[in-house]
């Protein structure tokens, strides 16, 4: 990877990560970074994550090799094309958010030779740059939305990952969004789903947390997440979001109706589905 200086624009949980991987590498890139909120900039200049900060959203800084948004998908649709006005020649530029159509309509398709979404698989229902950690992407599997030619942007995003232990991955960004609205997007929508029906339960609210098991804690850990990241997530994502909650939907109404009959076809049901779960996360 090239050592130029690297400047990551957002420094919660993801950019801060980010800045704590790089600058614990053996022979670390000069990073610098921005947040719209003065006191997680602080925290990450504190921590360590960054050498140093930026005065404003800009990309005009000596050296750049790298410009990295970690901002919420709605404000990288309105940033990326602003960094990518002011990105010096031979930089380039990749957003983290969790849906890349949206981001990349709005960079132009003139950006493509600058520009790329490079999604890592890792995340928490814990936001900010507390919760950061230089670990969180080893072994991370990244979503990078072009082929991994070197030289290309794709391929230049792909060595920074791998420098710090990440697993990169070319991926088409019509089928991303495709693909994280099933495996991403519907589960934070099933969480959220659940934990409201459990909210309509009135006066057996207080007897829930004395009866929440740990099936109950690992189903409703998504609720918890961040609901202004989620809304911006999910109404972004909506054309690929609605079909798959659709077929949740079918599989719910399915589900509900044997049951109501007592169905021996249920346990059929309950059969095929521990087995494709075996199949997707052996």
């Amino acid at each position: 990877m090239t050592r130029g200086t690297i400047a990551i624009h957002g420094l919660g949980l993801i950019g801060g990560s980010l800045g704590l991987a790089l600058r614990a590498l053996p022979d670390p890139p000069r990073v610098v970074g921005f947040d719209a909120d003065p006191a997680t900039g602080a925290a990450a200049l504190e921590g360590g994550a960054v050498e140093s900060l930026l005065p404003t959203a800009e990309t005009a800084v000596p050296g750049l090799w790298l410009a990295v948004t970690a901002v919420p998908p709605r404000a990288a649709t309105a940033l990326v094309p602003e960094l990518l006005a002011s990105l010096p020649e031979g930089a380039f530029l990749t957003d983290l958010s969790s849906v890349m159509l949206p981001v990349l309509r709005a960079a132009g398709a003139t950006a493509s030779d600058r520009f790329v979404g490079s999604h890592p698989l890792r995340g928490s229902e814990q936001g900010g740059f507390r919760a950061a950690r230089r670990d969180l992407y080893e072994g991370a599997p990244v979503l990078v939305g072009g082929p991994l030619e070197a030289g290309s942007p794709a391929g230049r995003v792909a060595a920074m990952w791998r420098s710090i232990g990440a697993v990169p991955a070319p991926t088409a960004p019509t089928l991303h969004d495709a693909l994280v609205a099933l495996t991403s997007h519907l589960p934070q929508v099933v969480s959220t789903a659940l934990v409201r029906t459990l909210r309509r339960t009135g006066n057996m609210t207080a007897l829930l947390a004395q009866g929440a098991g740990p099936g109950l804690r690992d189903m409703s850990r998504l609720a918890a997440s961040p609901a202004d990241l989620w809304f911006d997530i999910l109404t972004l994502n909506a054309e690929k979001v609605t079909p798959a909650l659709e077929l949740l939907e079918r599989e719910v109404r399915g589900l509900r109706q044997a049951i109501e009959r007592r169905d021996p076809a249920l346990r059929t049901l309950l059969e095929e589905a521990a087995s494709f779960r075996r199949e997707i996360a052996p």
